[in-house]
């Protein structure tokens, strides 16, 4: 008889990935095992087994991608704490060494002209960044029957998200859906007092 072939799936317990201190073996500390005592808190009835397979994995990339920043932000935190090959991946997808220089950075930024994240680490490019360098402003004919004691001001955050036809760029007269009408290279928001963001 032939023996069944071996299970692709694996087995973990959830048990250890509470806390970001750790102390000795690497587990968290302040946390309870089930072979620290007797208490409730470390008997079997507390482990959480999970078994890695197609199903948790599309449920874990739902969580991640509803679960809030601050929460995810504490688990990778907490992860780097107890697992080096964690750190070591992360490190490697969020860190970089400085082009030109020896200092380690992050490797991800957002720009302060258009908001498109990039690579710190690449070569700057004069077409990357596409913004408009003008002022958004209210295009009152498109704004015709508008009563601001009804529906409120024209020039406000909501508006401009629900109706950008109804706004004109006074750098090329497009309105707001249009692309920008400039390019240069990125900047880091650190370096660029004032915002300008892209609108499509």
């Amino acid at each position: 008889m032939s023996e069944a072939p071996p299970s692709t799936s694996e087995v973990i317990d959830l048990t250890a990935l509470s806390d970001s201190d750790s102390d000795i073996e690497g587990r968290p500390a302040g946390r309870q095992y089930e072979d620290d005592n007797d208490s409730e808190a470390g008997s079997e009835d507390s482990a959480i087994e999970i078994t890695l397979d197609e199903e948790t994995r599309a449920q874990l990339l739902t969580a991640i991608a509803t679960v809030s920043e601050t929460r995810l932000r504490q688990i990778m935190r907490e992860l780097i704490e107890i697992d080096i090959t964690i750190e070591a991946a992360l490190t490697k997808e969020l860190v970089t060494v400085k082009r030109g220089t020896q200092n380690i950075v992050p490797r991800w930024e957002t720009c302060a002209v258009c908001d498109d994240e990039y690579d710190t680490n690449t070569l700057r490019e004069n077409t990357e960044c596409i913004f408009h360098p003008g002022e958004l402003e209210v295009d009152q004919e498109m704004f015709a029957d508008w009563d601001e004691d009804c529906h409120g001001p024209m020039d406000s955050s909501e508006t401009r998200r629900e109706y950008p036809e109804n706004f004109a760029w006074t750098c090329c007269n497009d309105d707001g859906n249009s692309a920008g009408c400039a390019r240069g290279e990125h900047r880091p928001a650190v370096s660029t007092s004032r915002k300008r963001r892209r609108v499509y």
